[in-house]
């Protein structure tokens, strides 16, 4: 039987990239007149915040503990209006260079095996901020620990150069459900589920949902595929696959998500 499950609202991974994105860790923060920091700065807000929090939370040095860390900074035009009023695909449009790809560059991730626990924050002004001019967008790394983000005190690249590779893998904490939101370290083999896979389904902001069956049919192609390697069940749920569903499609949510028992990940990997 394969498993399934009908809605995914997981956080936006992002979509596209844009050629020729630099992206440079700064050793300190430092503030642009226009009220945007620089990429490589730190900040310390919580994953049960508000956007406004997170948007006026200040700088904080990357050696002090903090939850995120800038990889992207752009601009916003003037006809863009007041952010919290913008529209999903607005927002999608400005922020396309916020994705896996990029986080891995910065992270200095090479060649991933499989999905982290690394993940996109987009940062928009608040309206207090937008009112007294300010007009940058951002995007920050996190790295979830459960429901929250983990606090650090060394940049994203130092702790990612300093972990296990293992110990960024993404797992729920047991069989994933219609929201995998919340990103689990590895550690219990009878209960834990590891994402083996994370494909974009939807590359531009304007691409319009594909419809449930298809989005449903494609989802269930990649996940039996990518979990081949990984399995040797032959019955209950020897995989699970999670898709996005129109309401979350138009707000960015487009990845498929493919998820193994990590017990027979680790019986059928030789190493990690």
């Amino acid at each position: 039987m394969l498993p399934a499950v009908s809605k995914y609202t997981a956080a936006l991974a992002g979509i596209g990239l844009i050629a020729g994105l630099t992206l440079v860790a700064s050793p300190l923060p430092s503030a642009h007149a226009s009220g945007a920091v620089a990429v490589g700065s730190c900040f310390d807000y919580k994953a049960s915040g508000t956007k406004d929090q997170a948007a006026s939370a200040p700088a904080v040095g990357c050696a002090t503990p903090h939850t995120a860390q800038t990889y992207w900074v752009g601009t916003l035009p003037e006809n863009f209006g007041v952010p919290a009023k913008a529209t999903a695909a607005s927002r999608l449009k400005v922020t396309q260079p916020c994705t896996i790809d990029s986080i891995n560059a910065f992270a200095n991730i090479v060649d991933p095996k499989l999905p982290t626990r690394l993940q996109s924050v987009s940062i928009f002004p608040s309206r207090a901020q937008w009112d007294t001019g300010q007009r940058w967008v951002r995007c920050d790394v996190v790295f979830r620990e459960g429901k929250n983000y983990k606090r650090l005190a060394t940049p994203m690249a130092e702790f990612v150069a300093a972990t296990p590779a293992s110990q960024l893998n993404f797992c729920t904490s047991t069989v994933p459900g219609n929201r995998t939101t919340s990103a689990y370290p590895c550690t219990n083999a009878k209960k834990n589920w590891i994402m083996i896979l994370e494909k974009n389904l939807g590359t531009t902001p304007t691409k319009k949902f594909p419809g449930a069956r298809t989005v449903e049919n494609q989802t269930k192609r990649i996940c039996e595929n990518a979990a081949k390697p990984y399995v040797t069940l032959k019955k209950y749920y020897p995989w699970w696959a999670i898709w996005p569903a129109s309401v979350g499609w138009s707000r960015g949510d487009r990845t498929a998500q493919c998820f193994v028992p990590y017990s027979e990940f680790v019986k059928n990997t030789v190493s990690q």
